[in-house]
């Protein structure tokens, strides 16, 4: 795969525009194998908001996620054998927390052998925001394993 110069920093994550923890809290994000196809869905928080990281910035550009087995292969292959790809951005921490659990959901990570996701964390925060179209449509193309055509990387 072709990398080209990055148009946004955005670290490795390929997205259409900048991602932007000034106003988002965090990102729902899907990783894909490019070797083996397998992937894995999360959620990565931009700005702390905890009592000791509140308004903080967090990794987010270097961020690979919280599954071992998949940070293991990154680790040792590298994050050029991986497709990186934030599906949407969010403002509150319940939707970004409905957002990963609709998107474990609609791809049925956990039985599904195509992926690392072997949990659904359950929602417990108050969702103010529907599931963005752009959103819906990216996951829709990875899934059906193409790559979102406004991604850049």
């Amino acid at each position: 795969m072709k990398r080209v110069r990055p148009l946004f920093s955005n670290g490795h994550w390929m997205f259409s525009e900048q991602l932007d923890p000034s106003k988002y809290l965090g990102f729902v994000y899907i990783i894909k194998d490019l070797r083996t196809g397998k992937m894995y869905i999360g959620k990565k928080q931009m700005v702390g908001t905890g009592r000791l990281n509140k308004g903080k910035e967090s990794d987010w550009c270097s961020y690979t996620g919280s599954c071992d087995a998949l940070n293991k292969e990154i680790s040792n292959r590298g994050i050029y054998e991986f497709l990186p790809i934030v599906l949407e951005q969010y403002m509150t921490k319940g939707t970004l927390s409905f957002a990963e659990s609709w998107s474990l959901t609609i791809a049925e990570a956990p039985y599904n052998r195509l992926f690392y996701n072997t949990l659904i964390e359950k929602v417990s925060w108050r969702c103010s925001e529907p599931i963005s179209v752009r959103h819906r449509s990216r996951l829709a193309a990875v899934l059906a394993g193409d790559t979102p055509n406004d991604s850049v990387i």
